[in-house]
Parts: structure tokens; sequence; C-alpha cells
């Protein structure tokens, strides 16, 4: 017994480094099949799952619909931060992105997050075709109270005119956001109309606009900072000059005048 113990010892001694070279082999060439089977299975991983329903959102809030809104809020921010890689805006679902966005209202529509991630994040996509689905967010947000959210309101209309090339609704959103009533807006919310028009070549409807801010701040029904009324002045007389270049015809206006 002694003895073949001492024959197997010197057996192991003498190849033990090819027995665990060939080893080795064995398990490196079963690793590379392994990996050749597989390497072509990748991982389903939704980008932008499917918005909770309204009686989800409010059985899964326990009572506390702010942390709730949180960390669902957080789940859309770091939406398509997968497996160590980052998914273009473009393979996004825009229409789960705007149910999120919806939900997260019924939790909390007076928090600036949500309309943030909108306007400076999800905005940013190639397809512009799927800013619609951000502009749609941004106006149904700002008009729940849009003394609060003028702000959101400007950024629809500043995404639908230079993202989705959309005027029609980008004056749309600007007859909106005149109507707001709120103390820190500044003057050329009331203006924005103005400015659309004016971009969209009908200068009249933009003179038209302004002058009716101007003849209310010289009545006194409007009180306008001076600053404003310099700059309205400004943008009036400079577009008259670029009219007068022109040749334009100020019969034209009489009917917007």
């Amino acid at each position: 017994m002694q003895a073949r113990y001492q024959d197997f010892r010197f057996f192991f001694y003498l190849y033990s480094h090819k027995i665990f070279f060939w080893l080795f082999v064995l398990f490196f060439a079963l690793q590379v099949f392994f990996w050749s089977k597989t390497e072509s299975i990748k991982p389903e991983v939704d980008i932008i799952p499917p918005a909770p329903s309204k009686s989800a959102v409010l059985a899964a809030s326990l009572g506390d619909k702010e942390f709730l809104f949180r960390a669902l809020a957080t789940r859309l921010q770091n939406s398509g931060d997968v497996f160590a890689g980052f998914v273009s805006l473009k393979k996004y679902d825009y229409s789960r992105i705007y149910q999120w966005m919806k939900s997260l209202d019924e939790l909390n529509s007076q928090s600036h997050f949500t309309p943030a991630l909108a306007a400076y994040i999800y905005s940013q996509t190639q397809k512009h075709e799927d800013t619609k689905y951000i502009i749609d967010y941004l106006e149904e947000h700002s008009l729940q109270n849009l003394d609060h959210n003028w702000w959101w309101l400007f950024q629809a209309i500043y995404i639908a005119k230079n993202s989705l090339g959309d005027y029609d609704r980008a004056l749309k959103l600007a007859y909106e956001l005149s109507e707001n009533n709120a103390k820190n807006a500044p003057l050329w919310t009331k203006q924005m109309p103005a400015f659309i028009h004016e971009e969209m070549g009908d200068g009249c409807m933009a003179f038209a606009i302004i002058q009716k801010i101007l003849n209310e701040s010289e009545s006194g029904v409007r009180q306008v900072d001076a600053t404003e009324l310099n700059f309205m002045r400004h943008f009036i007389q400079d577009r008259l000059a670029r009219l007068k270049e022109g040749k334009f015809d100020p019969t034209k206006c009489h009917n917007n005048l």
C-alpha cells in the first residue's frame, strides 16, 4: 500500500504540469463553445415599461404619495441606463413616457421635476415627431395652473417651433401663455403671440397685439416696466424699418389694426 502511494506521488510529480495544462485547455475549450452558443442571446429589457394605472399608483402609495412620486420620478429619469450602457432617445416609446408623466402628475402636480424632465431631457430626442408627446404633456401640465406653470408652457412653444417645426401649434400655445396673470411672469409672455405671428410673416398681427399692450399701458389698464416698454417700442420701430425697406403697404394692416 505504501509502495503504491509512493508510485502515485512520483507519477503526479512527473506529470502534474501536463495534467493542469490539459485541464486548462479543456475548460478553455468548453468556455469558448459556451460563448459561441450564447453570445447572440441578448436580454430583453423594456426601456420604458407601461405606466402604472391610476388605481395601481394609489394602491402602491400606501398613503404616502410624495414618497412614491419621488421613487417613480427617479425611475423615469434613469430609464434607459441599463447594463452599464445608455439607450438613444430615438429608441424610446414616447407614448409611454407621456403616460408616465401623467401618472406622476396624479401624485404631485405642483412639482417642477416632471416638466423639467420633459423639457430639458426627453425633448432632445432625435425623432422630432416624438416631441409632440412632450408638447402635449407640457401644455396639459401648465394649464392646470397657468400662473404657477407659465414657464413650462413657454418651453412647449419653444419645442413646437424649433424641434417640431409646427408654428400653428406654437401660436396656439402662445395665445394660451398670453392669458397668464402671474406676478413673476415678464411682459414678453403677453407678447408671445406677436413674436410667433412675426416669425410666420404676419407682421400686421404682430404689431396689432403689441400696440394693444402699449395702449393698455398708456391708459393705465396694464402696469408695464419702463425697460419692457422700451423693448416693445424698439421691437415695433425695428420691424417698421424692415417693412419700409420692403416697400410694405400699411393699408393691408387696416383690418388687424
